[in-house]
């Protein structure tokens, strides 16, 4: 995964192809296809084959590039204020939870048929989960949240219910649920 050659632009059509694959195989993810084709990708992104063999040469090389353009949609907020991080990043993360992709590859990783899936996904998500624990550490820090729980608690009991309510009850948390996990976060955080 690391031979593939590197990108000199990050602007233009560089980029509008990278982002192209990635939402083609984000697409397939979707449909909860994890067996999809680099000509299918390419059919979908609009592209040829040989530039995704360039720059994709392996299935896994593409579902990096689509897990890396999936992750991304959760960085945590940064308002300056725990109260309004910790709902700005419930409301993010009740949406996401919520989205096809989302939900297809909890459901393909659920299944254990894909360990090497499974792998890769978890492998993009641990920055992701070192950036959430951080916000919560910064809130530690100015004194907005106590440090009674460890920021990777914090984290679990905040985004945990707004990904199963999709994975169990198929919808997207309600806007009451989502107020009841930013309360119980507050109020497990408040200052002593």
């Amino acid at each position: 995964m690391n031979d593939k050659p590197e990108r000199v632009r990050t602007g233009g059509r560089s980029e509008k192809v990278r982002v192209a694959v990635g939402e083609a195989c984000l697409g397939f993810l979707a449909e909860g296809r994890l067996d999809f084709t680099t000509v299918e990708v390419a059919a979908r992104a609009g592209v040829s084959r040989k530039t995704i063999y360039r720059w994709w040469p392996t299935h896994n090389d593409l579902l990096v590039e689509a897990l890396s353009m999936h992750v991304r949609q959760v960085a945590p907020p940064d308002t300056g204020a725990w109260e309004s991080d910790v709902r700005a990043f419930a409301e993010q993360i009740a949406e996401y939870a919520a989205s096809p992709v989302e939900v297809a590859s909890a459901a393909l990783m659920a299944s254990h048929r894909y360990p090497d899936f499974n792998e890769l996904v978890l492998e993009r998500y641990r920055p992701v989960l070192d950036a959430w624990q951080q916000m919560v550490q910064r809130a530690i820090d100015r004194g907005e949240a106590n440090s009674d729980h460890t920021p990777e608690a914090v984290v679990n009991t905040l985004s945990a219910p707004l990904f199963m309510a999709p994975m169990m009850l198929g919808r997207r948390a309600s806007a009451e649920e989502v107020e009841q996990v930013v309360g119980m976060v507050l109020s497990a955080t408040r200052p002593s």
